[in-house]
């Protein structure tokens, strides 16, 4: 039998689930075509681009994830995380604007408009690498979130919270997603701003703190977070998540080019100065009391792991200290991190197949009509495809690390040598340099096994820009002086 906190706890969270299922019926009927399901009309305000952003960022692995590498491994992992909010800051003041100018659907439109078929097609490739498993783990949270709550098995559990978030994704597309973010938003911020303020006067502050755990949680480094890993994996970081389609999607959704610049930098701004502080508290607060760390150590115990793994600390540490209405919220608002961006990549992966996939390659003369209905099938296809993953691969920071590892080698030179310094001639340069990144993050992954930890993305990063550099030098060798269509700039 239910005890009255248990009662509580599942009454806050059905009533959130049923106002985010509302939502997403509400917003199928502003449907009318393909523009509003997969950029809601780009008439978005820059408020809304900030909390849809901002939400969106606040995942699994920057909440919960981030959480437990705290508690773990000290406040090195807190200031890791400001890699993803200045790369936020550095989007939206130098390239949300020029992006949103371009009017697009989706990323791989932009490699084709700018460097041709070839490159498109691999962008589209790259973006589907990154989409799918991003969703996967933003699922498999989903699902030991709700495991760990509920008491739920893992895999009914992953089918309900999947269930959920693929209804209103598929019926309302992305003005359901939009508004359901405006809420996750408003739910993370009060949650877990509360949470960590309270945390921190209970425990007398910073000193208090360190007076209980000594100078572990503040150490920069240790043996398994060395300086070079830290440095490495913050660039990483800085570059996995750099103009990723659910991000670059805020950008095409903005009214203008002046509300895509203010809503994703000021959302990257208000995460940085948020978020690090209060993960930070979260996770040394959890190491503070006794009872809660022999929680997370019995279930660390039962688990077979040498370290708590990361859907324990956060929730384990809300049910342990709040009281249940209270504890209700702040797990709803764990789901809700989860939620903003899993629907965010479903989204982004019904535009793809639609615009990418289906308009370019199969049917380009297809009706607004069925285009809307290819991307509504498209949603609930990667939906399950994702569930069924995440019943496979269940650890979340290990997805993580694998799709960066493989963004950044293969998008991010494209995209700034796209949007600053486009030349036509080089795009033999750009579809050299996303084939070497791809090829050599293989290698240095799989074949090699990571030597020296030194980061797969970081490495083949610098191959792609090594290569892109040697092929625009040859490419420049090659040209006529004389014939001013070979030397003219090209710019768009």
């Amino acid at each position: 039998m239910l005890d009255f906190d248990r009662v509580t706890e599942l009454a806050a969270l059905g009533i959130y689930l049923v106002v985010l299922i509302w939502i997403g019926v509400k917003s199928s009927g502003k449907i009318r075509n393909t523009l509003d399901y997969t950029v809601s009309g780009r008439d978005v305000a820059w408020i809304v681009v900030l909390a849809t952003t901002a939400a969106t960022m606040v995942g699994g692995g920057a909440s919960i994830g981030s959480v437990a590498n705290v508690y773990n491994y000290g406040i090195a992992l807190a200031l890791l995380s400001t890699a993803w909010y200045l790369q936020l800051i550095f989007t939206g003041i130098w390239l949300a604007p020029r992006l949103r100018r371009l009017d697009l659907l989706t990323v791989a439109q932009f490699f084709g408009l700018r460097f041709g078929e070839a490159p498109r097609r691999m962008a589209v490739v790259s973006c589907m690498i990154f989409l799918i498993g991003a969703l996967v783990a933003q699922m498999v949270a989903m699902g030991k979130i709700t495991e760990t709550v509920l008491g739920l098995d893992y895999r009914l559990a992953v089918l309900a919270g999947a269930s959920i978030v693929i209804f209103y994704s598929t019926v309302g597309g992305i003005r359901a997603v939009v508004k359901t973010d405006v809420l996750q938003f408003v739910v993370l911020v009060i949650g877990i701003g509360a949470a960590s303020f309270f945390l921190l006067q209970r425990n007398g502050g910073f000193t208090g703190i360190m007076a209980v755990t000594g100078d572990q949680p503040f150490q920069l480094t240790s043996a398994e977070w060395p300086a070079t890993r830290l440095i490495t994996t913050f660039f990483v970081f800085f570059l996995g998540e750099m103009l990723v389609p659910p991000y670059a999607v805020r950008c095409f959704i903005a009214r203008n080019a002046q509300s895509a610049q203010w809503g994703v930098a000021g959302s990257g701004l208000f995460l940085l100065c948020f978020m690090p502080i209060c993960i930070f508290i979260l996770g040394a607060s959890a190491n503070v009391d006794p009872k809660i760390k022999q929680a997370i150590d019995e279930q660390r115990v039962e688990a077979g792991l040498d370290e708590a793994d990361s859907q324990m600390v956060f929730p384990t540490l809300m049910r342990e200290t709040f009281p249940a209405a209270f504890a209700g919220i702040l797990i709803a608002a764990l789901i809700a991190a989860v939620m903003s961006s899993g629907d965010s990549c479903l989204s982004c992966i019904s535009t793809s197949v639609m615009e990418d996939i289906y308009r370019s390659m199969i049917d380009p003369e297809a009706s607004d009509k069925k285009l809307l209905n290819v991307a509504r099938i498209a949603t609930v296809a990667s939906g399950v495809l994702a569930a069924v993953l995440s019943c496979l691969y269940s650890d979340i920071i290990s997805i993580l690390e694998f799709v960066y590892d493989f963004w950044a080698p293969t998008m991010v030179i494209p995209f700034l040598v796209g949007l600053f310094m486009y030349r036509k001639r080089w795009s033999l340069a750009i579809t050299l340099a996303m084939a070497a990144g791809f090829i050599a993050v293989v290698v240095w992954r799989f074949m090699l096994g990571t030597p020296w930890k030194f980061s797969p993305g970081l490495f083949g990063f610098l191959v792609s820009l090594a290569v892109f550099i040697l092929a625009i030098v040859l490419i420049e060798l090659r040209q006529d002086p004389a014939n001013p269509a070979a030397t003219e700039k090209e710019l768009s």
